[in-house]
C-alpha cells in the first residue's frame, strides 16, 4: 500500500498534464494541418485538466492544516517526476514517428492517455484514506473522457 496524500497525488497528476502538454506541444512542431491542429488541441486539453487539478490542488490545500510546503521544494518534485517519467509519454520514442499521421497522433494519445488511467488506476487501488480516492477517482474519470473523446476522433478519421 502507498502512502501518498491526496496533495502528492494531484502534485503528480500536474506533473503527468505538464509532462502530456510538452509532449503534444513538441510533436506539432513537426507536423503541419489536421494533425498538427489535433496535437495543440491535445496540448490545449493538457493544459486545461493542469489548471483543473491545480484548482483542487490549492482548494484542498486550503483546508490542511499540516504543513505541506515540502511540496514546493524542488527535490521533492524532481522525485515525483522521476516516479512518472517514460511512463506514460515515452520520450525515447521520436516525435517523427508517433505523428507521422492523424491515425498514429489518434493512436498514440489513446495510448498515452490509457496508460494515465493506468498510472491513476494503480494509485487509486493502494490507497486506503477516502478524500485522496475520491480526488484520485475524479482523476480517472477526467482522463477517461480523453480516451473516449480520441477514440471518437479516431473512429471519425477511419469511416
Amino acid at each position: 500500500m502507498n502512502n501518498f496524500n491526496g496533495l502528492e497525488i494531484l502534485k503528480i497528476a500536474i506533473l503527468m498534464e505538464e509532462e502530456g502538454q510538452k509532449f503534444y506541444t513538441n510533436g506539432a512542431k513537426y507536423t503541419t494541418g489536421k494533425i498538427k491542429d489535433f496535437l495543440l488541441a491535445a496540448a490545449g486539453q493538457e493544459f486545461i485538466h493542469k489548471e483543473q487539478f491545480t484548482k483542487i490542488y490549492n482548494d484542498l490545500l486550503e483546508k490542511k492544516e499540516d504543513d505541506y510546503d515540502y511540496l514546493f521544494d524542488t527535490d521533492v518534485t524532481a522525485y515525483l517526476k522521476a516516479l512518472i517519467e517514460n511512463k506514460v509519454f515515452d520520450k525515447k520514442e521520436p516525435a517523427e514517428d508517433a505523428f507521422k499521421s492523424l491515425k498514429s497522433a489518434l493512436e498514440y494519445a489513446i495510448k498515452s492517455e490509457k496508460l494515465t488511467v493506468e498510472v491513476y488506476t494503480k494509485m487509486y487501488e493502494g490507497i486506503s484514506i477516502g478524500e485522496v480516492k475520491e480526488v484520485l477517482s475524479g482523476l480517472i474519470e477526467q482522463e477517461k473522457a480523453h480516451v473516449d473523446y480520441f477514440t471518437k476522433l479516431l473512429s471519425e478519421i477511419e469511416e
